[in-house]
C-alpha cells in the first residue's frame, strides 16, 4: 500500500485500536451506559480524549445514575 493516493483520489486514513483487560471491561460497560459502541470509546480513549485509568486499583469507580448525592438531612421539629 501506497503511502501518497494516486491522482484524484482523496488521502484515507486507517486505525486499529485494541483495548484488553479491565480497561475493556469499563469501555465496554460505559459504552452500554451512554448509548455509545465500544470502539467509538476505545479510539477516544486511544487518541487521548477519553482516558480511563488502567491498573488493577484504578477501576474502583461508583457508576451511577441517580439525582443528588449530598447527605439527606432528618427534619428536625422546630422549638416554638
Amino acid at each position: 500500500m501506497s503511502a501518497v493516493p494516486p491522482p484524484g483520489e482523496p488521502p484515507v486514513v486507517r486505525a486499529e485500536v485494541v483495548v484488553t483487560g479491565e480497561v475493556a471491561e469499563a469501555i465496554t460497560a460505559l459504552a452500554k451506559l451512554l448509548g455509545r459502541t465500544p470502539e467509538e470509546l476505545a479510539i477516544e480513549h486511544a487518541a487521548g480524549i477519553f482516558p480511563i485509568p488502567d491498573g488493577p486499583n484504578n477501576l474502583d469507580w461508583g457508576l451511577f445514575d441517580s439525582g443528588d448525592l449530598a447527605p439527606k438531612r432528618r427534619a428536625t421539629p422546630r422549638k416554638t
